[in-house]
């Protein structure tokens, strides 16, 4: 027989197309593009919502590529996978709460057409709610994340990317909602970015931490001696920067607020960017993306493997 947990993750699996976790995630396009999923913010971390194809410059392992093609994702609905920690760790009324208003403000700040997952982890992983444009039915489900247990966030986040990136192209993207710290994954975090920096699949990590571990805080105590908590924040901190994605340390609603509006912004104005592969190995390659734009940073996934 299944565990409910088996049950609950069947039921968000049912959504998505079938893929083989042993494969390398392929470009549905039919001329084999590299596709990336690009965001471009300004010296503020503001979105930059009007960038032209000519004021961008794709390189592969250091080589500049012809961009091939180029498209804003603004007329397509998002699909955004919401993975909630609800390990023992998360089991302060503090936590519950912030992991709640952190959900409910990113549902606000998306747009009615785009689609929400929501799925939780503890040492495992499961469904909660399929793709949906009902809000509600998002919000009732947190009613049935109890917080237990040990923690294995790498192995969650591994999931989640490779359950999303078989779900077609288009803008999207996984926010976990933390407090950062591991205690039972199977995989570390190297192989787990490693597998994860060659998905088209943006990673936001919402770190929900007390004052004490808040950068941002005027009672942060972490910068002699990091905690747990710091550590765990900038593990996933390179698990954003490698996917193409962001990470907030939060502990107050500003700060839910911020993150919120921020993560909105950015799926709102994903650009998408294709380039044909040049011939060689089918390895692990470098891929940057600049802008002649002054002040204009653009991030995207930092790699991708070609189809052999």
């Amino acid at each position: 027989m299944l565990s409910e947990n088996g049950l609950r993750a069947l039921a968000l699996l049912a959504a998505l197309p079938a893929a083989s976790w042993g494969q390398v995630p392929r470009f549905s396009t039919g001329a084999e593009l590299v596709v990336l999923s690009a965001t471009a913010v300004d010296g503020k971390g503001r979105p930059v919502t009007d960038l032209r194809a000519e004021e961008l410059k794709i390189f592969e392992e250091g080589r500049p590529q012809r961009l091939a093609h180029f498209s804003e994702g603004r007329d397509l609905p998002a699909r955004v996978l919401l993975l909630v920690d609800a390990s023992g760790s998360m089991n302060t009324e503090l936590k519950v709460t912030s992991t709640r208003m952190a959900a409910y403000q990113i549902l606000g700040s998306l747009g009615p057409e785009d689609e929400i997952a929501l799925a939780g982890f503890d040492q495992d992983y499961w469904g909660l709610v399929p793709f949906t444009r009902d809000r509600e039915r998002i919000k009732k489900a947190f009613d049935e994340i109890v917080p237990f247990g040990s923690t294995a966030l790498h192995d969650a986040l591994d999931r989640a990317a490779r359950d999303l990136a078989s779900h077609g192209e288009g803008r999207r993207a996984v926010v976990v909602i933390t407090d950062g710290m591991d205690t039972a994954s199977q995989h570390t975090p190297d192989e787990v970015i490693a597998h994860s920096r060659a998905l088209d699949v943006p990673i936001y990590a919402v770190s929900v931490v007390s004052p004490l571990d808040d950068p941002s805080s005027s009672l942060f105590v972490g910068r002699q001696k990091p905690s747990p908590a710091s550590v765990g924040s900038a593990v996933l901190a390179r698990y954003a920067s490698l996917s193409g994605g962001a990470a907030f340390s939060i502990s107050d609603f500003n700060g839910l607020r911020r993150a919120a509006t921020q993560i909105a912004g950015e799926l709102k104005h994903q650009y998408r960017l294709g380039y044909d592969p040049p011939e060689g190995p089918a390895r692990f390659r470098r891929v940057e993306v600049r802008s002649t734009r002054k002040g204009v940073v653009v991030r995207t996934r930092s790699g991708y493997v070609p189809a052999s």
